[in-house]
């Protein structure tokens, strides 16, 4: 046993000595020094209320920034697979239409306005540049496949089973009697798996959605994407909406009253026993809090965005605070300076509101 994990270490160091990728980086620079991002085969939840903006989150987190690192470094080979159990194939790519325009010309165009929808109508000034959006989206499409018609564990499951069945993409090992016990990927690709939000998958026949939810968890995005497939998995999960009350317990402070938190998950708060790594999302402003970690809400208004390390197994992490600027039209996230940082220059509040 000894010797199977030293050959992985002394593997993963001679990979990188040879310039190779054994994670791909988180896209806030500071996070980066302590946090390696992601790595295969490990279980990832992200949390947050209702409203608060945690798909648009994920988008930028797990796709977008995905993006600009393979673009740095084009010997990674990725394949993403999304499973938008709340919006549609369309509502999902109109969505990087807009980050695309916000990042190239710093314009702010809502997937609502792209359509538009109310007195808004786009200008052919606007259709231009959405045109040149459009080697963006293909170079997207390339490596992330969304399914907005699956809503079923079973179904999410065979989807990405199919993909590993593939004799291009891998074999089954199996012993003497004929059982699988592992699998040999062909190519060194770094596979996700993102549903988004777990809490619409549909229940299994003869299973309560709770039952299924559960089962999901353990059976599927544990065993058998992280632990036979060696995928990413990241799955949305809602904090349930009494969680979300004023709830006055001896000892917490107002922050920690109202903050994402694992007891908080919706449906099954069990399933965060199989994650890794489970990330909140907050947003003080819901709140009326005037200072949230140092930062000044009063200026940054919804604009604010904490991104709070609930669960992290492997790094360290275990209650660390990241403070986040958030363009809510756009899917566009940024890391804040620290809040020390603004103390010494209010001004510097000027740069982000």
């Amino acid at each position: 046993m000894f010797d199977k994990i030293y050959k992985k270490i002394l593997e993963n160091k001679e990979a990188k000595e040879q310039g190779k990728v054994n994670s791909i980086s988180p896209p806030f620079p500071r996070l980066a020094e302590r946090f390696p991002g992601f790595e295969k085969g490990k279980y990832w939840i992200i949390t947050a209320s209702s409203g608060i903006g945690k798909t648009k989150f994920t988008k930028f987190f797990t796709i977008a920034s995905i993006y600009n690192f393979i673009k740095l470094n084009p010997s990674i080979k990725v394949k993403i697979f999304y499973f938008a159990l709340e919006e549609t194939i369309d509502e999902f790519w109109m969505s990087f239409v807009s980050a695309m325009l916000y990042e190239k010309y710093n314009i702010e165009l809502s997937t609502a306005q792209l359509k538009s929808l109310g007195k808004f109508t786009l200008s052919e000034d606007h259709l231009d540049k959405i045109q040149e959006c459009k080697s963006f989206i293909n170079e997207l499409s390339e490596f992330v496949v969304v399914r907005d018609h699956i809503h079923n564990p079973f179904g999410i499951y065979k989807e990405v089973r199919d993909y590993f069945e593939l004799p291009e993409n891998g074999t089954y090992i199996k012993n003497d009697l004929g059982h699988i016990t592992g699998y040999n990927s062909s190519e060194d690709t770094h596979v996700f798996v993102i549903t988004d939000h777990v809490g619409l998958l549909t229940a299994e026949k003869g299973l309560s959605q709770r039952e299924s939810l559960g089962f999901f968890s353990q059976e599927y995005c544990l065993k058998g994407f992280c632990k036979r497939f060696n995928c990413t998995v990241v799955n949305i999960q809602q904090q349930a909406a009494e969680s979300e009350r004023l709830e006055f317990f001896k000892g917490e402070t107002l922050e920690q009253k109202v903050e994402p938190s694992l007891t908080g998950l919706a449906n099954n708060k069990e399933i965060q026993r199989e994650a890794d790594l489970i990330l909140g999302l907050f947003a003080p402003a819901r709140y009326k809090l005037s200072i949230h970690r140092g930062y000044d809400i009063e200026k940054l208004k919804d604009k604010y965005r904490s991104l709070i390390f609930l669960k992290d197994r492997n790094y360290g992490l275990n209650g660390a605070y990241i403070g986040l600027y958030f363009n809510g039209a756009t899917n566009y996230f940024e890391e804040l300076p620290p809040a020390e940082e603004f103390k010494k220059n209010p001004n510097l509040y000027n740069t982000y509101i």
